[in-house]
């Protein structure tokens, strides 16, 4: 084993290279990194008017009480949703099976469950000191 004061200069980066593109194949990604795809595919599938989409990206609790609370469907919620363009991610913040995706005009609450991130509050901003409102789900 060479020592480490004899080591070839970018023998680190080399490494970090390679641990990087082992990740990309491994399919592991930064912490984070899953959500915000999940909320980013959220928001484009609202910008598309693809209703459909964007409800199987919701949790199924969120999915159902969005449409209880308008007594019609989920789909008829986003179409009714004044949901604006998030713009771009500022923040990502994971918590046990939580996370929270900020956006620079809004916010997005997801949980890991069902295979993958689903989202369980969308279109929120942020309400003083009080919780956030959001458009979807959430209290």
């Amino acid at each position: 084993m060479v020592p480490l004061t004899h080591r070839k200069p970018g023998t680190y980066v080399l490494a970090a290279a390679g641990i990087a593109a082992l990740m990309g194949v491994c399919g592991c990604a930064p912490e984070g990194t899953g959500a915000a795809d999940a909320a980013q595919t959220f928001h484009q599938a609202v910008s598309a008017s693809d209703w459909s989409s964007a409800c199987s990206m919701l949790k199924s609790d969120t999915r159902e009480k969005t449409a209880q609370e308008q007594e019609s469907t989920c789909e008829d919620h986003l179409r009714s949703a004044h949901i604006q363009e998030p713009g771009a991610v500022t923040r990502t913040e994971i918590y046990g099976r939580g996370a929270f995706v900020e956006f620079e005009n809004a916010a997005v609450f997801l949980a890991n469950a069902e295979g993958g991130w689903k989202i369980t509050a969308a279109g929120c901003t942020p309400n003083g000191d009080a919780p956030y409102t959001c458009e979807v789900g959430g209290n």
